[in-house]
């Protein structure tokens, strides 16, 4: 699956014992991620199943998570894809 720019499709999985809710990466991309009630992220469902174009507020909000909560991975190869191990 690609995106409509064809570049390759992504999910976020979010480690929610990590998360500690500053609520950044919502802010930096609210169409990829939402706090839920108890205040810790979690991808929109596109992007927590079959995937969907990474943009640049997504990549910022993985780049810039103050306790490395979330990382990106190839929605078809499942591979990780950021930040690096």
């Amino acid at each position: 699956m690609t995106g409509s720019s064809g570049a390759e499709a992504v999910v976020v999985r979010v480690d929610r014992d990590r998360c500690i809710g500053s609520g950044m990466c919502a802010l930096s991309a609210p169409e990829s991620l939402a706090l839920d009630a108890d205040g810790r992220a979690r991808p929109v469902d596109r992007y927590a199943d079959g995937g969907a174009e990474l943009t640049d507020g997504l990549a910022e909000a993985v780049e810039y998570c103050p306790v490395e909560a979330l990382a990106l991975h190839s929605a078809h190869g499942g591979y990780r894809i950021a930040p690096a191990e």
